[in-house]
């Protein structure tokens, strides 16, 4: 071929390229299909024991053939036989531009550090698979005084999986999605069929016109969709378009009260579950406010004080732009037409964005015992009042945990918040419902059961909406009926061609060494024969020490993406969330990880030579290379710029895995990472009291993270020791890689109990599960802790009756503490009709519920015991008189007592 027709291929080839590219989502899905057969072919050799996995090219190019060069394929009809190509194509040959574009997109990937060429450039390997390979060969590196040969292995085996992540399809463009006029149409057109009834408390407040009700509602949420959501969210998926026009229309239509049932709202983290159940129960609660229906519309309840703060804030966002719809951005509480409330121990800490325009101002509490609104902090004129912390306030929305529901339904703030309205409350939701497993589950089951006899207590007529939601539930309609004690459950999730398959997530499990000391030689001991060893240094080789070596390991050697690095990525893909089940654990690992970091153990492992004499790694074995060529930067360097090769360039450091080449040309692997540790509601530095907190690169938290935690630069996460359940898992690998192109990756490190060892064998459990692995056990009739609930649901009778003063009950009258004389009163004089609600509440028979009457009833009779023998003050009132008196001064009064009491024994 003369330089003419090469100068003619080189164009044609060029050209070729450039229409490749210019198909966006062909281009995309060839790729990945290259990274994922890579990937694929990796994955099985180190699964049989192969970390130094490698993919020939010409395999992946076999799979790349058959995928993509089928006639009929997007690539071989959109652009090998475009009209600007199809003529040089076939004069050039397909197979030739074939090989060319795979070949440059082959190298697109390595310069995107997703693969990298390995040996002769003939194979290629995936950036996840070389950080197993790493993984696999860790070892316990404290200092640079001892050998890394004589320092302990840590990790016994490694396995690596991958799986495709989906979500579901949201965009105007997109046939799937569904417009916003679409459940709006389809409301108004089934409420004018004069067939369908309305709801109770629409009918007893607005009589004949509901429908009118509804259609401003309607009008206002149509604006909402249009006007009041984030420029990005510009359709609704086709299963929230579903659920916001079943959930609304069984809230405002007449629904069989002898037919119960429960919905449940399930979909991918990340999918929109929260909207799908939100944007009903607003609509409903603005068409309340319209009907001039008062009091509390909904409960949405989180088993985490922070997700209640995340989710109260997302649906103050909302209700903001709907009440600036309505002209009420400055109306009183009792004027707004929507109102939320956050109601848990902490909740005066959380802060909101000023919604006023051009005001970058925070909201926040002011530091008052007796401010519950918010203002904000550079305009104090800005005071929203429709957004509270006030417990007692009967907020259209009330945002809780449900252990603090649980003490609602039974104290003062909850009579004034739920039962003194005329209407009771109609939704009750209970997002991420797959945590409650076990004692958590039988606990909630109870509660809702007690706050439904509430609900009913004030009106038998009103249907309540109850509504659960979660990411990773298989038994849904089964457990979502069984927590809600309904006859049946609706479940609402994206179908299958709802779904798109946006990218994949990996998988990396590492099998910890089992734990022993080590005796490392330090000096001159490391030339010596081990029996003269007289220099050495004690060390333990522990699970921990491996999750210790993992966390930074982890971190340096990942792919992170800077914002601009691809299109629509605006923000840093570089930091990692790793998960603990043990408090202590959080403390410990965390303070361990930033102390390798001070002590930069990161940088004895990076290669040094290939960029010049950093003297970080002193194991680099310079003198092997001196004099090579390096064919990427023309200059000389002690090693190539391909990862070295055993029969090329060999490297015995690199192949003992003390030199983690993919660190090799980035400056930013080489920063020192901040660790902070999250627990108790709190992110602090690691190892220190000071609070850190969005200034973190890797944070250690205990399952407080698990749901509700979404952060845009998190790719990657970690689990320390087996998971308590596979949905948790879930969850926690789901708070990495929340954008579409995003490909997290997960570690999971596994140590030597048992459990551990089972969930390394079994790994595909946490990959990709299958539906009996994401079943919720539910024990929800467990009679022990339905007795504790039953005893609490004889108070909730007093707090929910009408004549009984709920506030002497808890406080009493002159003293602190409850007053008990007029709770044994209300006792005796309610017996038939406590029975009947306990009955009501609970499916019971009648020991079951003779046994707590009695237990109370002797509980009663037990408060008027003396505190001791020979003092005549009984214990109640003793009680109360130290918690009025409090502090040091009840203290001692105390210890004076258990001194008395010990001298006369």
């Amino acid at each position: 071929m003369n330089s003419q027709q090469t100068s003619k291929s080189l164009d044609v080839i060029d050209r070729a390229w450039a229409t490749f590219c210019d198909h966006e989502e062909i281009y995309k899905q060839v790729t990945d299909d290259i990274t994922e057969a890579v990937t694929d072919i990796c994955q099985r050799q180190i699964n049989a024991g192969n970390y130094d996995a490698t993919a020939p090219l010409n395999e992946v190019y076999n799979d790349f053939e058959q995928r993509h060069c089928e006639p009929d394929s997007p690539f071989v009809t959109e652009v090998l036989q475009s009209d600007d190509l199809i003529i040089d194509t076939m004069e050039l040959g397909e197979e030739t531009v074939t090989r060319e574009l795979f070949q440059r997109s082959v190298e697109h990937l390595v310069e995107t550090e997703q693969l990298l060429y390995v040996y002769n450039r003939q194979q290629v390997r995936s950036h996840v698979a070389e950080m197993a390979r790493y993984f696999a060969l860790m070892r316990q590196r404290l200092t640079d005084e001892a050998h890394y040969k004589f320092t302990p292995n840590l990790v016994k085996m490694v396995k690596l999986d991958s799986a495709d992540r989906k979500q579901p399809i949201m965009g105007r463009d997109r046939e799937e999605a569904a417009r916003f006029r679409r459940p709006i149409r389809q409301i108004n057109e089934h409420i004018n069929d004069q067939a369908t009834e309305p709801a109770w408390e629409l009918e007893d407040s607005v009589g004949s016109d509901w429908r009118e009700t509804i259609r401003e509602t309607m009008t206002t949420m149509s604006r909402f969709f249009n006007e009041g959501l984030p420029e990005e969210f510009d359709s609704l998926a086709a299963y929230q378009a579903r659920a916001f026009k079943e959930l609304y229309l069984d809230a405002v239509t007449k629904q069989g009260i002898e037919d119960s049932k429960s919905h449940v709202v399930t979909a991918s983290t990340g999918g929109g579950k929260t909207e799908a159940f939100l944007f009903p129960t607003l609509a409903y609660a603005l068409t309340a406010h319209k009907a001039h229906i008062s009091g509390n519309k909904a409960v949405l309840t989180y088993p985490r004080k922070d997700l209640c703060d995340n989710q109260f804030e997302r649906a103050f966002e909302y209700i903001t732009e709907i009440n600036r719809l309505e002209s009420s951005l400055n109306a009183s509480f009792e004027e707004a037409p929507l109102t939320i409330s956050l109601q848990h121990s902490s909740r005066e800490e959380v802060t909101l964005d000023c919604p006023h325009e051009d005001c970058d101002g925070t909201l926040e509490v002011p530091d008052s015992f007796s401010e519950t609104h918010f203002e904000c902090t550079t305009t104090r004129t800005h005071r929203i009042e429709y957004a509270t912390v006030d417990r007692g306030e009967p907020a259209d929305l009330i945002v809780t945990t449900q252990n603090s529901l649980h003490r609602r339904i039974m104290d003062k703030y909850g009579h004034d918040a739920f039962w003194e309205a005329p209407y009771p409350t109609k939704f009750l939701v209970l997002d991420e419902v797959h945590i409650y497993t076990d004692q958590a589950g039988m606990n909630v089951a109870n509660v809702v059961r007690r706050f439904k006899q509430g609900m009913r207590k004030q009106s038998r007529q009103q249907s309540p909406m109850l509504v659960a939601s979660s990411a990773t539930i298989n038994n849904a309609e089964d457990f979502t009926s069984r927590i809600f004690a309904t006859k049946n459950a609706q479940r609402i999730s994206p179908r299958e061609n709802e779904q798109d398959t946006l990218s994949r997530e990996h998988f990396i499990f590492v099998k910890a060494t089992d734990p022993r000391d080590v005796r490392v030689p330090l000096g001159d001991s490391m030339y010596k024969p081990r029996e003269e060893w007289s220099d050495v240094s004690q060390t333990t080789a522990t699970n921990l020490s491996c999750m210790i070596q993992i966390a930074f390991g982890f971190f340096h050697t990942m792919r992170k993406q800077r914002a601009g690095d691809r299109p629509g990525l605006d923000v840093n893909k570089d930091r990692v969330l790793g998960f603990v089940d043990s408090i202590d654990s959080v403390s410990r690992l965390g303070g361990y990880v930033q102390e390798a970091e001070e002590n930069g153990l990161y940088k004895y492992r990076f290669p040094d030579a290939l960029l010049g004499e950093r003297d970080n790694n002193p194991d680099c074995p310079r003198e092997l290379f001196r004099g090579a060529t390096d064919d990427e930067y023309d200059e000389d360097a002690v090693c190539e710029s391909l990862p070295p090769n055993p029969n090329i360039n060999p490297c015995p450091v690199y192949q003992d895995g003390e030199c983690w080449w993919t660190m090799q040309d980035r400056e930013l692997d080489l920063e020192e990472m901040n660790v902070a540790i999250h627990k108790s509601g709190n992110t602090k530095r690691a190892g220190s009291d000071q609070p850190a907190g969005n200034n973190w690169d890797q944070l250690i938290s205990t399952s407080a993270l698990e749901v509700g935690f979404d952060h845009a630069s998190i790719i990657g996460t970690f689990q320390y020791r087996a998971p308590r359940n596979v949905p948790g898992f879930l969850q926690r690998k789901g708070r990495g890689g929340r954008d579409a192109e995003d490909e997290p990756v997960t570690v999971v490190v596994l140590g030597s109990t048992p459990t551990d060892s089972y969930y390394f064998h079994h790994s595909n459990y946490l990959s990709n599960p299958r539906d009996e692995h994401l079943e919720i056990p539910l024990d929800e009739n467990n009679r022990f802790i339905r007795a504790e609930h039953m005893t609490a649901s004889i108070i909730d009778f007093f707090n929910v009756t009408d004549g009984v003063n709920a506030e002497r009950l808890f406080r009493g009258r002159g003293v602190a503490g409850p007053d008990i004389d007029y709770l044994r009163t209300k006792f005796n004089a309610n017996q038939l009709a406590l029975r009947d609600w306990l009955s009501q509440t609970y499916d019971i028979d009648n020991d079951e519920m003779n046994r707590v009457i009695n237990k109370f009833d002797e509980y009663l009779s037990r408060l008027d015991d003396h505190i001791a023998p020979g003092r005549d003050i009984p214990y109640w009132k003793f009680f109360g008189r130290m918690v009025e008196e409090g502090g040091e001064s009840a203290l001692s009064q105390i210890d004076d007592y258990i001194d008395e009491l010990e001298e006369d024994r």
